[in-house]
C-alpha cells in the first residue's frame, strides 16, 4: 500500500512538471565545417528566461543577452568540443571546437534567435548577420539586435573572447569601424 502511495505522488509530480525541449544547431571548426544538435534543458530554458523576467530597458535586455549567450553556449559545450576555443583565431591552433567568426555569428544568432522565439526580447528583434572589412585583409562577421524603439543596430559578438566569456554587444557603427576589444 506505501509503494503504491508513493508511486501515485510521483505520478502526479512528473505529470505536472511541464515538460521541454528545444534543439538548436550549433556549429564549429571554421566555416561551420562541424555541426551539432544542442539540446537544450528545462533548467537552461528557465535559467536564461531567468535572465529576461525583470528587464525594464533596452539597456538592461542587452546585458541579459550577454549573459543568456553565454549560457547557450555552455550548454553547447555538452554537445561538442566548442570549451577549447580561444579569442580571435590566431589562439586556436587546431584544436577541434575552434571557431571563426562565421560560426560565432551563426551560433549567436542562432540563439538570439531563440530568445527571441521564446518571446524573452521584448525591445530588440534579430537582425541579419553584418560583416565589415576595415582593412581589406580582415573580413569579420558577427550577429547583430536591433532596437524596436529607435532603429539602432547593436553588434553581439563573442569571436574576440576566450569560451565561456560574456559576448561583447555594442553600437554597430563602432564595431563597424574596427572595433576590438
Amino acid at each position: 500500500m506505501q509503494v503504491f502511495s508513493i508511486i501515485l505522488v510521483l505520478a502526479s509530480v512528473l505529470s505536472s512538471t511541464p515538460s521541454f525541449s528545444q534543439t538548436l544547431s550549433v556549429c564549429y571548426h571554421a566555416n561551420c565545417f562541424k555541426k551539432v544538435t544542442l539540446k537544450v534543458s528545462s533548467n537552461t530554458h528557465s535559467q536564461v528566461g531567468a535572465f529576461f523576467s525583470s528587464i525594464t530597458s533596452a539597456t538592461e535586455e542587452r546585458e541579459a543577452i550577454r549573459h543568456a549567450v553565454r549560457k547557450l553556449y555552455l550548454e553547447a559545450a555538452k554537445y561538442s568540443p566548442i570549451a577549447s576555443d580561444h579569442g580571435g583565431n590566431f589562439n586556436d591552433t587546431s584544436a577541434d571546437g575552434r571557431m571563426d567568426c562565421v560560426d560565432h555569428s551563426r551560433n549567436d544568432t542562432t540563439f538570439l534567435t531563440y530568445l527571441q522565439q521564446q518571446g524573452w526580447l521584448s525591445y530588440h528583434r534579430v537582425g541579419e548577420i553584418v560583416w565589415r572589412n576595415p582593412l581589406i585583409i580582415n573580413l569579420h562577421y558577427a550577429s547583430q539586435v536591433i532596437d524596436i524603439n529607435t532603429g539602432n543596430s547593436w553588434v553581439v559578438d563573442t569571436w574576440f573572447l576566450d569560451f565561456g566569456e560574456l559576448a561583447i554587444v555594442i553600437p554597430y557603427e563602432q564595431w563597424k569601424s574596427g572595433y576590438s576589444p
